[in-house]
């Protein structure tokens, strides 16, 4: 490797004292050629769907899949055929959280305010009803509160998986 890597702190240091700049133009062409030849170097970027984070849909998408088995085992009344329906259903949950829901919570603004939060849980629950229909027979939940208790727990639980397994504030 001809090209320098890096710079010595001493000789930086020098150059200060001296009233010299470092030459930013070598510095740009080390930048070129380590992008030429190969070179590693650390660029981190998030993958973006157009406006939607790809990383946080597919993140969600799994936490479903595994909540939604987690949650057909504890509640009676709440019905999944299987893995597969699991799958779908996290699939259909996704994507209903991601383009329906918004619309409902900003349509519903006035009576959330009103309720003091409470009314989101209903949306929640109208949410999983309505992935249930989608489902047709392979997801049951039997009536409304039952849905609106499986959103509930669903909630807890999705956060606890995301904060405390996954250990992510934020996506």
């Amino acid at each position: 490797m001809s090209k320098k890597d890096f710079y010595d702190e001493d000789e930086i240091i020098k150059n200060i004292n001296n009233e010299e700049m470092p030459d930013w133009k070598e510095d740009f062409q080390n930048h070129l050629w380590r992008e030429t030849t190969g070179q590693p170097h650390l660029r981190v970027q998030r993958v973006r769907l157009g406006c939607f984070n790809v990383r946080k849909l597919l993140t969600n998408f799994v936490i479903y899949s595994v909540v939604l088995m987690v949650t057909a085992g504890l509640f009676p009344g709440f019905y999944l055929d299987g893995i597969f329906a699991a799958i779908q259903a996290a699939f259909i949950l996704t994507l209903l959280n991601t383009f329906v829901k918004p619309i409902i919570v900003l349509f519903t603004f006035p009576l959330t305010i009103a309720t003091l939060g409470f009314f989101y849980f209903i949306i929640n629950g109208m949410i999983m009803m309505l992935t249930a229909g989608m489902m047709g027979y392979s997801f049951v939940i039997t009536n409304f509160f039952v849905a609106f208790l499986t959103a509930i727990f669903i909630s807890i639980l999705q956060n606890f998986i995301r904060k405390k397994i996954l250990k992510v504030d934020q996506l």
